[in-house]
């Protein structure tokens, strides 16, 4: 992984924490149609799991669990320079992968349009 990207990466987390701390929404989703997006919640988790409440983190948006995985996984592979066997992977099942997220993003919108927490 580039040193750009690390650098634009901890901007993005370290201004969304900022932004959370005062209680703004910079989803434009929310903003332009006031229900939670996919995404809504994904701050407020990640911080309550950095705490160590796993099931409040959860309550907000449960999708924060595999998240962090496929991050920590992407960043073994990166760091291994395996990226050919990932992108082989991927090639491999790219359709499975596609359905999967597609039903995963589809269950967590469900789950947080009804989230009264997001509102």
């Amino acid at each position: 992984m580039k040193k750009n990207h690390i650098i634009i990466i901890i901007i993005v987390f370290g201004l969304s924490f900022i932004l959370n701390l005062f209680n703004i929404r910079i989803c434009p989703f929310f903003n332009l149609f006031h229900i939670p997006c996919p995404g809504c919640g994904m701050t407020r988790a990640f911080i309550l799991l950095l705490q160590g409440n796993i099931i409040q983190s959860l309550k907000y948006n449960f999708l924060l669990i595999p998240l962090c995985i496929f991050i920590i996984i992407y960043l073994i592979i990166i760091f291994t320079n395996n990226t050919k066997k990932l992108n082989i992977f991927i090639n491999k099942y790219k359709k499975i992968l596609i359905i999967l997220l597609t039903i995963l993003t589809i269950a967590l919108w469900i789950t947080n349009i009804n989230n009264p927490l997001l509102y």
